[in-house]
Order: C-alpha cells, then structure tokens, then sequence
C-alpha cells in the first residue's frame, strides 16, 4: 500500500468567542478544512484556543465536541487543541507549526503504520 501523506491545518479560534458560539464555530472551522481531504491524506487538525477561553469552556467540553466531529467525519484523522497565552496570532501559529513539523518528522512513521493497519482491517 503507498504512504499516505500527513497534512496538518490550523485552526485559530478567536479570543472573543463566547463559549455557546465555540461549538458551532468548531464544527464549521474543522468541517472547513477538512474540504478537499483526498484519500492519500492523513488530516491531522491543530486548534489554538485562547487560553482564557480554554479555561471558560473546560477540557470535557472541548473533549467532547471535537471527539464528535473525528467520528463524524471520516477525512479527519486526529485533533489536538493547544492553549495559547493572548491571542492567537500568525506568531503563535507559525511556532506551532514549527513544533507539529518536528513532531511529525520524529513520529510521523508511527501514524502512517497505524493508519495503513486499520486500512486492512476494513477490508
């Protein structure tokens, strides 16, 4: 089977959201990226939430919401959620960026077997 290549978008999730809106506008923002997945993409999903914010809403909030959408939406693969101090800026994205990047090149291996894995299992 080929390798499948690893994709990862940013999600910035604007600081003066309120936590009634963030669900609605995580669905929207995820549903958003992942258009245009194909096949021999891993999506892999990166939301930066302002802390204050991340705070407010709680970690089973977030949890469950974004769990909802992996399930839901099979071009997802995984998502993680970041806290940031202040808001999220082009700064703080590129950083993240940097740190996923590393990330991926030091593990990435591992989501590419697991994923070619659950493949043959479906079949």
């Amino acid at each position: 089977m080929a390798k499948k290549s690893i994709r990862v978008s940013h999600v910035a999730i604007p600081g003066d959201l309120s936590v009634l809106k963030l669900k609605g506008y995580l669905r929207s923002a995820l549903t958003e990226v992942a258009e245009g997945t194909g096949d021999d993409e891993i999506l892999l999903i990166k939301v930066l939430v302002p802390r204050p914010l991340g705070l407010k809403a709680g970690e089973k909030l977030l949890d469950k919401v974004l769990q909802a959408i992996v399930d839901k939406d099979p071009r997802v693969s995984r998502v993680s959620v970041e806290f940031v101090d202040g808001d999220v800026t082009p700064e703080k994205i590129a950083e993240s960026q940097a740190r996923t990047q590393k990330e991926i090149d030091a593990y990435g291996h591992l989501l590419q077997e697991s994923t070619d894995e659950g493949e043959s299992d479906r079949h």
